[in-house]
């Protein structure tokens, strides 16, 4: 195999510029590309998007221990996920990155990834220009998902509005090489908007995640978890905003209150001041704040239960979900579609509907109550993480992808 220069283009992740930053799509398959001796060069942000601060002030090249390179492009930031400053902050970007790459040598293939929608636009654009494969990678259905925060009733006009978005994800698709999703009902989006129906180089790989070793429970920054000894643990891990608003767990602590469970919900974010309001002192919530890696593992080592609420009726595989499953860990889970058929078909949790507290704590209780099921489920949970979410396979076989996919013309195929 030929050694590639491959285009990573992906500006929301944190970047592993520390061992202590937990690595996530992006820094998992550019380990995997440097290992097998090709070059990386991964387009980003010059802006933390899950700490919402800035990384670096200005547009620069960086490079990583394993040697793979950074271009990270400044933007304008933003507060809030959902939110204009966002959408303005990635057209920035998008437009730095058209003018950027004029100067670059080219790659031998692009790897977009979406979210941000004008970002991969302009990937493909390049791509398509330059006689380059190019892949879209589907993480999220943006910008369908910018429509949620306006009333229903005002939606249409909404998406009349944002009609150029609409048209930027539906070219992207349409004109990509081959659509790669992180599950398979986002694999079927992309087919709905690229108008096709799947072919043999659109694929599905799951976010996937390192393996959470059996070592001891401890971590200088998380003091309290020699307190949890002898506690069944309920853990949430994530950003505090609106459509991953962890409030359903403080009203299941208030329900339990009175029994050997604790909740411990790790993260930040703009709703972080109203949840730790909405706790009130109950002494039975932990608010750990942003855990780096060290500390996130350490967590969930000493946890029972990974719990995966949303704020509405949605599809969808959160990136917690594979954490909690690296550590064994049962999954209590709101989110619909593929994750709901695997908990229920593997025995590894329950699903709750997304706003019903009642069924989210009696399964808690369930759970601490009958230990043989727990254990049951938490054997199933380490078992299918084995065969099919370990982050070392995953983006393995994700390499094999790129590189059969580089041979191929970036014609658009019949």
């Amino acid at each position: 195999m030929k050694k590639l220069n491959v285009w990573l283009i992906q500006p929301g992740e944190p970047l592993p510029l520390d061992p202590n930053i937990k690595k996530m799509r992006t820094a998992h398959l550019a380990d995997k590309l440097v290992e097998r001796g090709h070059s990386v060069l991964w387009w980003t942000s010059a802006f933390d998007h899950f700490k919402k601060a800035w990384i670096i002030r200005r547009s620069a090249e960086m490079t990583l221990e394993n040697g793979a390179k950074i271009f990270a492009l400044k933007g304008t930031g933003y507060r809030k996920n959902f939110s204009l400053a966002r959408v303005a902050d990635h057209r920035v970007i998008a437009l730095k990155f058209r003018r950027a790459v004029k100067t670059m040598d080219r790659p031998n293939i692009v790897v977009a990834s979406t979210p941000p929608h004008d970002l991969a636009y302009q990937a493909v654009r390049y791509a398509k220009k330059n006689g380059i494969p190019v892949l879209v990678d589907i993480r999220d259905e943006w910008p369908d998902l910018l429509l949620n925060v306006f009333p229903r009733r005002s939606r249409p006009l909404f998406k009349l509005f944002l009609a150029r978005d609409f048209r930027m994800i539906r070219e992207a698709l349409q004109e990509a090489d081959g659509l790669v999703a992180m599950m398979e009902s986002l694999l079927a989006w992309g087919l709905r908007y690229a108008g096709r129906s799947r072919r043999a180089w659109d694929r599905v790989f799951y976010l996937g995640d390192v393996k959470t070793d059996a070592g001891p429970g401890r971590s200088p920054k998380l003091g309290f978890l020699d307190a949890l000894n002898g506690k069944f643990v309920v853990t949430f891990l994530g950003t505090f905003v609106r459509n991953n608003n962890p409030s359903i767990l403080i009203e299941c602590a208030q329900r339990l209150k009175d029994r050997s469970i604790v909740f411990v919900l790790g993260g930040d974010g703009e709703l972080l001041t109203e949840m730790k309001k909405r706790a009130g002192g109950l002494p039975n919530v932990f608010f750990p704040g942003w855990l780096h890696e060290e500390d996130m593992r350490a967590l969930l080592r000493c946890s029972h239960i990974g719990v995966c609420p949303t704020n509405q009726e949605r599809d969808a595989f959160p990136n917690k979900a594979f954490a909690y499953l690296s550590a064994g860990l049962p999954i209590l889970s709101a989110f619909r579609g593929e994750l709901r058929d695997i908990i229920e078909k593997r025995q590894i949790g329950f699903y709750f509907t997304y706003d019903d507290v009642v069924a989210l704590a009696s399964s808690i209780a369930r759970l601490d109550e009958d230990r043989t099921l727990y254990r049951k489920m938490a054997k199933n949970a380490k078992i299918i993480f084995d065969e099919m979410f370990n982050a070392d396979t995953i983006y393995s076989n994700y390499t094999d992808y790129i590189e059969m996919m580089s041979n191929l013309k970036s014609e658009k195929r019949t």
